[in-house]
């Protein structure tokens, strides 16, 4: 059982300025690095998914939608971890602004994992199915398709790391602000 977060009912809670600064410069730079990532990520998707030798294939519009899909869930994530910078004061966070964070980032982890099942349930079928019936329609694995099957993957790991740091900055333990107190105080 892990040690309970700290949870005051005033409007702003008060945190350490140690703390403040690595929340401020974590939650920038994991957001920024997410959302170049996701940006990247739809736009590769978008062109391999037209070129690679499933593009014929009737379920691509499937695949290709939930692929970007997932890579946009991963790009508004890092977005809303940019933004999440404004909910830091001098000496405190917004608590309310901490909890939308919270749940803006679950729900979009939540539709990154419901978007990648989807495509690997459509996807990977249709690579290992090929062929079966005539040898001349077999699709061959090349790094483009394991590429283009990996992308989806890592738009999911993407946004569940922003949904675990997220919560992890903006609602320490008790036992995470006593040590910080403790280092800056001695």
């Amino acid at each position: 059982m892990g040690q309970p977060t700290v949870w005051p009912e005033e409007p702003y809670r008060r945190l350490p300025p140690g703390m403040i600064g690595n929340i401020r410069e974590i939650a920038t730079s994991l957001g920024a690095g997410t959302g170049v990532v996701g940006l990247a990520m739809v736009i590769v998707i978008q062109i391999s998914g037209r070129i690679l030798p499933t593009a014929s294939d009737g379920a691509n519009v499937v695949t290709m939608g939930m692929a970007t899909f997932a890579a946009g869930a991963s790009l508004l994530s890092g977005l809303a971890m940019v933004i999440s910078r404004t909910l830091v004061r001098t000496g405190s966070v917004e608590t309310k602004g901490a909890i939308v964070l919270r749940g803006v980032e679950a729900g979009l982890c939540a539709a990154a994992i419901f978007a990648m099942a989807v495509f690997l349930f459509f996807y990977v079928p249709t690579i290992a199915g090929s062929g079966r019936y005539n040898p001349q329609d077999r699709i061959e694995v090349t790094p483009g398709i394991v590429m283009y099957t990996l992308l989806p993957v890592l738009a999911m790991i993407l946004t569940t790391v922003n949904l675990i740091v997220s919560h992890r900055l903006f609602f320490p333990t008790v036992e995470k602000v006593r040590k910080h107190l403790a280092r800056e105080s001695g």
